[in-house]
């Protein structure tokens, strides 16, 4: 009788080798021309102060000419495209993992967002979008009488 040694690391390798095989085979077939085409989705934050909201929406690379900003419904509406740099050297990347192509990302407002002086300003990638409280809704200090 022999006895083999059983060796758990060599199990798990091949078990990450064949899920690694198997999300390249998926990813490769997603497309038409076999190219790996992600969903690009922004990260966003969203903080509220006493007179206003503030979202932050993460664009790296993406041109401000290429998005844009609406109110539909007291719903605000970004959309946009990251699209892929020097798109006809494709052959000469040797990975590619950031997503790219187009996006929306849609906010239901409240009622108290005073819809007409919204702004907006992109820096370093992030773009802000400022939403001012109307006045009847900031909170203000009552007084008591004596």
């Amino acid at each position: 009788m022999t006895l083999a040694t059983w060796n758990p690391w060599r199990d798990i390798e091949t078990l990450n080798q064949q899920l690694n095989s198997l999300f390249e085979r998926s990813a490769a077939s997603a497309t038409p021309a076999g190219r790996r085409s992600a969903l690009f989705v922004p990260a966003v934050d969203i903080f509220e102060e006493t007179d206003h909201y503030l979202v932050k929406l993460d664009l790296p690379e993406v041109a401000i000419e290429d998005v844009d900003i609406e109110i539909e419904n007291r719903t605000l509406v970004v959309r946009g495209e990251r699209k892929l740099e020097n798109e006809d050297r494709r052959g000469a990347y040797h990975r590619i993992e950031r997503a790219n192509g187009g996006f929306s990302r849609s906010f239901t407002l409240p009622d108290h967002v005073a819809t007409d002086l919204i702004v907006a300003a992109c820096k370093d990638g992030v773009l802000r979008i400022t939403l001012p409280k109307k006045a009847e809704s900031k909170p203000r200090k009552i007084t008591i009488e004596a």
